[in-house]
C-alpha cells in the first residue's frame, strides 16, 4: 500500500470529475497526442479508442499499477469472498478485515468504475450515433455488455446506483433501484446480443483492434452476453424465483447459447499487467486464504499450487482473516505464508468458462429447462476449470474427501475444525442443499482469483462455509456470523448529492452500513 495516498488523491480527483455530471467528458477524452477527430476516424480509432480504458477498468488496473487494485477490490470483495488474507497490519488492525469499513478504501470500486467505465462508455454510445448507428451498432453492442458487466458488479456491492439516469445535466445524481437497475441489465443484454447476431452476418467495421478478450468475434461476445445473463438471474433467484426462471431460460435457449470450455471472459493486451502481482509480490500485502488451503488441501486438488506460491517442501501456506496482535505477528506471518502464484504479465480471467457450467448445473438442480442433468453440467464446470490451468482432473470427481481441518502455522489458538464439510464426489450428497452446496463451492474454486463474483454468491448462498474472522472491530454494527453484506456509500455522494443519497438509502431499504442486505440477499432456505 505504499502509494495509497497518491491514489487517494486521484480517486477524490476522479470523484470530483464524476459529480460534474458531462461537464469534464471532453476534456478528459480528447486524445493527448493532438489528432483530431478525423484522423482519429481512420481505421474506427475514434469510437476505438475509449475500449482498453473501459476494459481495463472493469478489474481495475489500467496504467498496470496495482495500488488501485488493492483499494479497488483486494481489500474488500477478494478478502470477504474467501481467496486471499493479509496479516499487513493496515491502520491498525482496525480495517475491513476486522469489519470496520474504511471510506477511503471501499469508494474506490463506486469512483472508478463510473470514472472509468461509465464515463467512456458513454463515449462511445454518442460518437455512435453520430457517425452512423447502423455503422457502429456492433460496437455499442458490445460497449453495453461491457457496461452491464461493470455496473452489475457495482449494485451487487453497493445497491442502488445512478444508471439510467446517468450522463444527464442537471439530474444531481438520480438513483435507480438495484432492481430496477437489473431490469435494464437483463433488457440491454438481450438488445445487445441480438445486435452482434445480426452483424455476424455481414460485412462490418473490425473491433478486433481494441478488443482485448475476445479478438473481435462477435460470437464469443454474444456466448459471453447470455452467460452474464444467466449470472444475473441466478443472482435474484431468492427474491424472485419465476423472474429468475424466465431469465435463465432465455439466456440458455438464445440461438448463440453460452459460452463453453474455450469461452472464458479472460483480457490482456494495451499494457495489461495483473495487479495482483505488484499487491502480493512488490507490496508484500496479500496471501493466500486459510479457507482455500483448507478446502483445496484437503481435496488434493492439483489447482492449489497454482493459486498460491508454494513455500519450502512444496506446500501452500494459508493465513486467516482477521486475525489480532498484528502489530507483532505481521511479520512472524509473512515470510511463511503462500503468495498469490500470478506473473507481472499474466491474462487476467474475469470470467471463467467453468462457471457457464455450474450456472447450468444450478438451473438443472432448480428443475429449469438447462439442456442436460445437475450432475453431468457439474462435472463438466471441474473439468472445464482444470483445463483452465492445464493439470489434471484424474479421479477427482469420484473423491470423497473433505476439506482439511485449518492449523495455524504460528498460533495454535487460532486453529480450527473444517467449516466446509462437502466432498468433490456428487453422489455423496443426500440433499438438494447439499448438492447446491457442491456446486457453489466448486464454483468458488474455479473463479479464483475474482473475489467480487466470490463475495456475492457467498452472501447469495453462504457456500462455501468459510472460518470466520478472530477479531471483529465493527463496534456490534456487522455481526461475525452475518459477515458484511455491502460496502456503503461513498463520502463524495453523501456530501455533493445529499438528495440523491438520501434516496439510495431509501431504495436501500435500511441503514447505510456493512450490515443491511441487497435486495437478492435474502435470509431463507437456498432451495
Amino acid at each position: 500500500m505504499k502509494k495509497i495516498i497518491k491514489y487517494t488523491l486521484a480517486t477524490l480527483s476522479a470523484v470530483a470529475i464524476l459529480s460534474s455530471c458531462t461537464d469534464g467528458f471532453d476534456k478528459m477524452n480528447t486524445s493527448p497526442f493532438g489528432v483530431t477527430d478525423n484522423e482519429l476516424t481512420q481505421d474506427n480509432n475514434i469510437i476505438g479508442m475509449h475500449f482498453p480504458r473501459i476494459q481495463q477498468s472493469i478489474y481495475f488496473n489500467y496504467g498496470g499499477w496495482g495500488y488501485q487494485y488493492q483499494t479497488f477490490q483486494n481489500l474488500s470483495a477478494d478478502i470477504w469472498g474467501g481467496y486471499m488474507a493479509t496479516p499487513s497490519n493496515f491502520k491498525g488492525g482496525i480495517n475491513n478485515q476486522t469489519y470496520f469499513l474504511n471510506n477511503d478504501w471501499n469508494d474506490s470500486f463506486w469512483s472508478l468504475t463510473y470514472s472509468g467505465v461509465m464515463v467512456n462508455q458513454l463515449k462511445v454510445s454518442e460518437k455512435c450515433k453520430d457517425l452512423g448507428y447502423e455503422t457502429y451498432a456492433h460496437f455499442d453492442a458490445i460497449n453495453t455488455i461491457l457496461r452491464v458487466f461493470a455496473m452489475s458488479r457495482v449494485v451487487d456491492q453497493f445497491g442502488p446506483v445512478i444508471y439510467s439516469r446517468y450522463g444527464e445535466s442537471m439530474t444531481g445524481g438520480v438513483y435507480d433501484s438495484a432492481q430496477d437497475a437489473y431490469k435494464l441489465f437483463f433488457q440491454e443484454l438481450e438488445q445487445a446480443v441480438g445486435v452482434l447476431d445480426d452483424a455476424a452476418s455481414k460485412p462490418v467495421a473490425s473491433f478486433a483492434k481494441f478488443d482485448m478478450c475476445y479478438n473481435g468475434k462477435f460470437d464469443k461476445w454474444a456466448k459471453f452476453g447470455n452467460t452474464l445473463r444467466l449470472r444475473l438471474a441466478m443472482r435474484i433467484v431468492k427474491y424472485d424465483a419465476d423472474w429468475a426462471k424466465r431469465e435463465a431460460e432465455a439466456a440458455i435457449k438464445a440461438p448463440q447459447g453460452v459460452m463453453g470450455s474455450t469461452d472464458s471472459y479472460i483480457i490482456s493486451g494495451y499494457s495489461w499487467k495483473h495487479p495482483l502481482f505488484t499487491i502480493s509480490h512488490e507490496y508484500n500485502d496479500i496471501f493466500i486464504s486459510a479457507n482455500m488451503q483448507s478446502i483445496l488441501e484437503g481435496y488434493d486438488d492439483p489447482r492449489l499450487p497454482k493459486y498460491g506460491v508454494p513455500k519450502s517442501g512444496g506446500n501452500v501456506v494459508g493465513v486467516r482473516t482477521g486475525i489480532p496482535n498484528l502489530d507483532v505477528l505481521a511479520d512472524q506471518y509473512k515470510p511463511i505464508i503462500s503468495k498469490i502464484n500470478v506473473e507481472k504479465e499474466q491474462s487476467g480471467v474475469l470470467f471463467p468458462a467453468a462457471e457457464a457450467y455450474f450456472l447450468l448445473a444450478e438451473a438443472a438442480l432448480r428443475g429449469w429447462d438447462a439442456g442436460g442433468s445437475a450432475q453431468s453440467f457439474y462435472e463438466q464446470g471441474i473439468n472445464a476449470s482444470f483445463s483452465q490451468w492445464g493439470v489434471s482432473a484424474g479421479d477427482y470427481t469420484s473423491r470423497s474427501n473433505l476439506p482439511a481441518d485449518w492449523v495455524d502455522p504460528i498460533r495454535e489458538d487460532f486453529n480450527s475444525p473444517a467449516v466446509s464439510k462437502v466432498s468433490p464426489k456428487w453422489e455423496d450428497a443426500k440433499t438438494d442443499e447439499e448438492r447446491l452446496e457442491k456446486i457453489i463451492t466448486q464454483k468458488w474454486i474455479a473463479g479464483f482469483p475474482e473475489g467480487a463474483n466470490a463475495w456475492a454468491e457467498w452472501r447469495r448462498t453462504g457456500y462455501p462455509k468459510l472460518f470466520p474472522i478472530l477479531l471483529n472491530e465493527s463496534q456490534g454494527e456487522i455481526p461475525t456470523e452475518l459477515g458484511v453484506r455491502r460496502l456503503t456509500f461513498t463520502v463524495n455522494e453523501f456530501n455533493e448529492n445529499p438528495t440523491g443519497y438520501a434516496e439510495a438509502v431509501k431504495l436501500l431499504g435500511g441503514p447505510d452500513t456493512g450490515a443491511t442486505r441487497l435486495f437478492w440477499d435474502i435470509d431463507k432456505p437456498n432451495i
